[in-house]
C-alpha cells in the first residue's frame, strides 16, 4: 500500500515503523507536497489556465515548505516537551526524533482534511448561507454557525477546531503516544490536549493581532 495511506488504513502498522526506525522526512515531504497542491490551486482555481506560470509556482513552492515545516518543528516539540514535564523520572518517553516522526505521519490525516475541505468549499455547497470561516467549510461544532450574520470570529476558530478530521488526527496521535510509550490512557492524552489548546490560543492570537478580522485561511 502506497506509504501515505497507512496511517489511515492501518494506524498500528505506523506506530510499528514509528516505533522502529523513526521516519521523519518522508511523511514531511508528503504533507508539503500535499499542502503544495492545495495551496496551488487555491490561487490558480479562478483561472486556472495560468497555473504552471512561474508566478503561480514560487508562491506555494516558498509558503508550503515554510508552513509545512513549522508547524511540524513546533507541534513535535510541544508534544516532547509536555511529555517530559509529565514524565516524573525526567527520562521516560520517546525521543525527540520518535515524537517528530509520529507526529508527521498523522499529519498526513490533516492534510486529507484540507483537500475535504477545499472540494467542499469549491463545490458552493452552502450557497444561501455564509460560512462561519471564509474558505472553511464548517466540519466541527462551527456548523452551528452557518448561516449566522457576521458570526464572532474567534467563537468560529474554537468551534472549527472540532472538525472531524482535526478530531481524527488528536485521537491516532494519542493511541500513537500510548503505543510507543506503553502508558496509560491518560498520560498520551495529556500532550495532545496540550497541542490542541495551543494551536487554538495561537490561531485566535493570530486573528486578534490582525485587528480581529483575517484574510488568510486559518488552518488548525
Amino acid at each position: 500500500m502506497f506509504s501515505p495511506l497507512l496511517v489511515l488504513a492501518d494506524p498500528i502498522e505506523v506506530f510499528r515503523k514509528v516505533e522502529s526506525s523513526s521516519p521523519w522526512i518522508a511523511p514531511l515531504i508528503y504533507c508539503t507536497l500535499g499542502f503544495f497542491v492545495i495551496t496551488w490551486l487555491g490561487g490558480c482555481w479562478e483561472t486556472i489556465a495560468d497555473g504552471l506560470r512561474w508566478w503561480s509556482l514560487v508562491g506555494p513552492a516558498v509558503f508550503a515548505p515554510l508552513v509545512v515545516g513549522i508547524t511540524s518543528l513546533g507541534s513535535a516539540t510541544v508534544l516532547y516537551l509536555v511529555q517530559r514535564i509529565a514524565c516524573k523520572s525526567g527520562s521516560c518517553g520517546p525521543r525527540y526524533r520518535t515524537t517528530l516522526s509520529l507526529n508527521n505521519h498523522c499529519a498526513i490525516i490533516l492534510i486529507l482534511g484540507e483537500v475535504v475541505n477545499f472540494l467542499l468549499v469549491h463545490a458552493d455547497l452552502v450557497q444561501d448561507h455564509a460560512l462561519p470561516l471564509a474558505n472553511r467549510f464548517p466540519l466541527g461544532l462551527d456548523l452551528l454557525l452557518l448561516g449566522v450574520k457576521e458570526p464572532n470570529i474567534y467563537l468560529s476558530i474554537v468551534l472549527h477546531s472540532t472538525n472531524i478530521f482535526v478530531i481524527w488526527y488528536f485521537i491516532v496521535l494519542t493511541k500513537g503516544l500510548k503505543y510507543i510509550t506503553g502508558a496509560g490512557s491518560g498520560h498520551p492524552a495529556t500532550p495532545v490536549a496540550v497541542l490542541w489548546l495551543s494551536s487554538v490560543i495561537i490561531a485566535v492570537g493570530a486573528v486578534y493581532g490582525a485587528g480581529g478580522a483575517t484574510v488568510f485561511r486559518i488552518v488548525m
